[in-house]
């Protein structure tokens, strides 16, 4: 089983780190560190001006969500806690919402609420849910997105 904690900052090329995420299992996935992600936000992701604060956002053609209602568009790291950037798309409209990440990749399956109104003000619940299959691969979009920003340069020069 390959430590991805260690792989993904290793010195190979790109195309074979490409290739490892790719062929990742879904154990392996949900294996990846906090501190792993954290150092992905920092090293690729964009710094705000005049704070310690990045946002990591994953490009729309990479985006993965729960094949349902919801998808992860990034990664927020604000005051020094990681949270996630989730687009969601309900009956009549659509919003984000910012999810810590502690909580998003606890063990159990992770379902989220958001409370909306409808058009008589009546106050509605909306929920999003994402099993272990869905946060693998949304950690799997991350993984890819930090290489292809990280090695941008090195990866255009192979095709």
């Amino acid at each position: 089983m390959i430590d991805v904690n260690i792989e993904l900052f290793k010195r190979t090329s790109p195309v074979k780190k490409i290739e490892i995420i790719e062929n990742l299992k879904q154990d392996e996935l949900l294996g990846i560190s906090k501190e792993t992600i954290l150092r992905i936000v920092k090293e690729t992701g964009r710094r705000n001006t005049g704070s310690r604060n990045y946002e990591f956002y994953v490009t729309p053609e990479r985006r993965r969500g729960n094949d349902w209602n919801s998808i992860i568009e990034g990664l927020w790291l604000y005051k020094g806690k990681l949270s996630l950037i989730t687009y969601i798309q309900l009956d009549d409209t659509d919003t984000t919402v910012i999810v810590p990440l502690n909580d998003f990749f606890k063990e159990e399956t992770f379902r989220g609420s958001i409370k909306t109104e409808d058009f008589y003000g009546n106050i509605q619940t909306e929920y999003f849910v994402y099993g272990k299959r869905a946060k693998a691969e949304v950690i799997r979009s991350f993984c890819l997105e930090y290489i292809n920003i990280k090695y941008k340069s090195k990866l255009s020069n192979n095709e």
